[in-house]
């Protein structure tokens, strides 16, 4: 545990994504509508990584982005915003009848279900049976039978419907604030986070700053991403801009509306993906950008205002088992003299 806890994995936006990402990787987002990793995004995008596979819960301004600029192939998504009505051609839409993305549509909860299933090491779970009259079941896409089955209860004999559990690449995500081994913690509008960052193979993640892990161990329960699933640790102030980060910044309601403005058209999508990701080479000239177009007051607008939550007492009597000399004050024996007479006692689990 000690060397997680020391690990130092910090590193640049553009060092995780070149390292720890393939063409042709399934990822998974682990923020929903509300913290996203939209810096890591336009990372995936400056470096032109491609056929990549995405699962998303609920979609925004990072998808129609990725698929703008062909990063993504494959989605499996619940929801994507689409706002202006039949007014506006969306780039999904677009996307969909070139050819150029194939759907997989699931519902929320058999979505989530797929990351909760593959974050507990189960090959499936089950779902609520009512969606077996609905096209999200009855409809196949490019995983064709890798969704759902029919299995019967051992308990009632009833026939039930599962889902199939998955274990994606990598996930992005996006919290408050993480320690430099990568212990993540977010508050605010969790969805699917935990079980989406669990289930991936490893994580990158971004945070709005890194503190000591004294600071993270003082306030266990708002840690979401433990240290030995991230590979990168990424700080990075406004790193969620225009989506909202409680204690930090509310939406840009305004500047996600000049996206999708723009992405109706194919040629203006294109300026604005090069103003406001080619050009910047990181998450700072982005925001030094947006100041020099709407000047530094248009953002301080956004910034949050404090609103602290009590603090809460975790102090206890507890105090460690193992006195100086390395024996156990309950059990009378040193680790060696313990690990040897669980060996006596056939109790040991063969690692190999």
């Amino acid at each position: 545990m000690e060397k997680f806890m020391d690990a130092d994995k910090r590193m640049t936006a553009r060092e995780a994504v070149a390292r720890f990402v393939r063409d042709g990787d399934s990822f998974v987002f682990a923020n929903c509508l509300y913290c996203m990793p939209l810096a890591l995004t336009h990372e995936l995008i400056r470096q032109g990584k491609k056929n990549l596979m995405a699962f998303q819960q609920g979609g925004i301004e990072e998808i129609d982005q990725l698929l703008l600029s062909e990063v993504i192939d494959r989605l499996v998504i619940a929801y994507n915003f689409r706002s202006g009505g039949p007014r506006i051609v969306s780039p999904l839409d677009r996307a969909l009848k070139e050819g150029k993305v194939v759907i997989e549509e699931m519902t929320n909860h058999t979505l989530l279900s797929m990351m909760k299933a593959g974050a507990m090491g189960y090959p499936f779970l089950p779902v609520l049976p009512g969606i077996k009259v609905t096209d999200v079941v009855r409809r196949r896409g490019f995983l064709g039978d890798q969704r759902f089955a029919e299995i019967r209860d051992p308990f009632t004999g009833a026939e039930m419907l599962v889902v199939k559990g998955y274990n994606p690449d990598f996930a992005l995500i996006h919290v408050q604030r993480a320690d430099r081994a990568g212990n993540g913690q977010l508050w605010g509008a969790m969805i699917n986070s935990k079980w989406a960052a669990l289930a991936a193979k490893k994580v990158i993640l971004s945070c709005e700053e890194i503190v000591e892990t004294g600071v993270i161990m003082s306030s266990p329960h708002l840690t979401i991403v433990p240290a030995h699933k991230v590979c990168a640790v990424v700080e990075c102030p406004w790193g969620a801009h225009p989506s909202e980060v409680l204690g930090h910044y509310d939406y840009d309601f305004p500047f996600r509306a000049l996206f999708v403005g723009s992405s109706a058209n194919p040629d203006s999508a294109r300026a604005w993906l090069d103003e406001w990701i080619h050009a910047p080479a990181d998450r700072q000239a982005y925001i030094d950008q947006y100041c020099r177009r709407f000047g530094k007051k248009t953002l301080d607008a956004f910034r949050a205002k404090p609103f602290k939550s009590v603090p809460a007492d975790y102090g206890s009597t507890f105090s460690l088992d193992w006195d100086e000399e390395g024996r156990s004050r309950t059990m009378g024996m040193t680790m060696a003299e313990f690990i040897a007479m669980l060996g006596e006692k056939g109790a040991l689990i063969d690692g190999n």
